[in-house]
């Protein structure tokens, strides 16, 4: 006798499970991928050491150096020099047990050191004391020579030499060498820095750092930075001259203001609209563009560059009738959403800890950051975003080709 062979399934109940799976993927993709969960950020009294907890992450604390703002080719030049004399050092004080890594940005040098958080806390006191003892000037200048051969071919396009021209009019050359400079700038970099700590344990680990540092870094004295940036540029005369080659090159700027400004939102969503306006147009006029902006410590700029076969000067009223509410809306919409999303990775998260430490500003400011955005009032921005589409900039430079 033979048994009859039955499935475990009929065919209703699996089509009915495809059915119920389908709908269920619908549903889900729909809820989109859920709130952003912001780590909390705290801070000492003095608002000079900065924390994050986060479970099951390596320890990394950052020093965050100040430095007057690293603008024109000589500030550049000795801000990268700087750095190689921090990486010099870190390399000597080399060691399994924690990793480095420094970056100079336009206002700061950030140096970076990371171990696991199972390991003791880097012999921090050994550390600070072979990065700030003073340097000997005469051993860099083999190092200053390379950092300048490669300015050099970095300035040959036209379009940065452009660039240049307007960080030299907002902070004007000094004719003395960086290298003449450099025991003293390498001096004020530790007058005053921050620090932003993150990872398992970071409060224990502040605290530490605390008690350590506590004669190096217990108050925030203003070191002597000359931050030679003119905050206030009158305004010039149209500079018009002449293309090296067959394309038309206009660079509009101005100084704007430094990162904790109550300006500061309103000048960043300007940025944003003026990215999304032209990207929007600009096959249709046929350039190309660039837009320079940042708000530093002490100062800010903004500068929009546009590039094309014909003169762009025509079309730039015709860019100002383009900016209404509802464009104003979309990039504040594109701007949150990207927020949202950077923040959804922890070292997202972190590069803003580093943010907040280095200019102080409120703790709650990552998760604050999209209602201000959202917040704002869009006449003020559509005022701010005209007046940087004016040739009329205290800073603007038209280089034509020669017909």
């Amino acid at each position: 006798m033979t048994n009859e062979y039955r499935p475990l399934f009929n065919r209703n109940y699996i089509t009915g499970l495809m059915w119920f799976s389908l709908i269920a993927i619908l549903i889900l993709s729909s809820m989109g991928p859920g709130s952003v969960e912001y780590h909390e950020v705290e801070t000492n009294k003095s608002k000079n050491i900065y924390w994050m907890e986060l479970d099951d992450q390596p320890m990394q604390l950052v020093l965050l150096l100040q430095t007057p703002p690293a603008l024109n080719t000589q500030r550049q030049q000795l801000q990268q020099l700087k750095s190689q004399v921090l990486q010099q050092r870190l390399r000597s004080l080399a060691s399994t047990s924690y990793s480095f890594n420094v970056t100079p940005r336009q206002d700061r040098i950030e140096i970076a050191i990371q171990w696991a958080s199972d390991q003791e806390l880097p012999d921090l006191k050994t550390i600070w004391q072979i990065l700030s003892a003073p340097v000997e000037t005469s051993r860099w200048e083999d190092t200053l020579k390379n950092i300048q051969a490669r300015h050099y071919l970095d300035a040959q396009s036209e379009e940065q030499q452009l660039i240049n021209r307007f960080y030299h009019q907002l902070q004007p050359n000094d004719p003395s060498s960086p290298l003449s400079k450099l025991e003293r700038a390498y001096a004020d970099l530790f007058t005053m820095p921050s620090i932003a700590i993150s990872g398992e344990d970071a409060e224990d680990y502040a605290e530490m750092v605390e008690e350590l540092f506590a004669k190096d870094i217990a108050t925030h004295q203003s070191p002597n930075i000359d931050n030679a940036v003119q905050l206030e540029i009158a305004k010039q005369p149209i500079q018009r001259e002449v293309s090296n080659n067959q394309d038309f090159h206009i660079l509009m700027g101005q100084a704007i203001s430094e990162r904790n400004s109550e300006r500061f939102i309103t000048e960043r969503i300007t940025a944003q609209v003026l990215q999304d306006v032209l990207a929007e147009y600009k096959y249709q006029h046929q350039l190309d563009f660039r837009i320079l902006w940042s708000a530093l410590k002490t100062t800010g700029y903004q500068a929009l560059i546009l590039k094309g076969r014909h003169n762009p000067e025509p079309i730039l009223p015709q860019l100002q009738q383009r900016i209404t509410d509802e464009v104003i809306e979309q990039s504040q919409n594109r701007l949150a959403a990207t927020w949202e999303e950077r923040m959804r990775e922890d070292d997202n998260q972190i590069q803003a800890l580093n943010l907040i430490a280095f200019y102080q500003l409120p703790t709650d400011t990552m998760e604050e950051y999209i209602d201000m955005i959202l917040d704002q009032d869009p006449d003020e921005v559509i005022q701010t975003v005209k007046q940087t589409m004016q040739i009329t900039q205290p800073i603007s430079i038209l280089k034509a080709p020669q017909r």
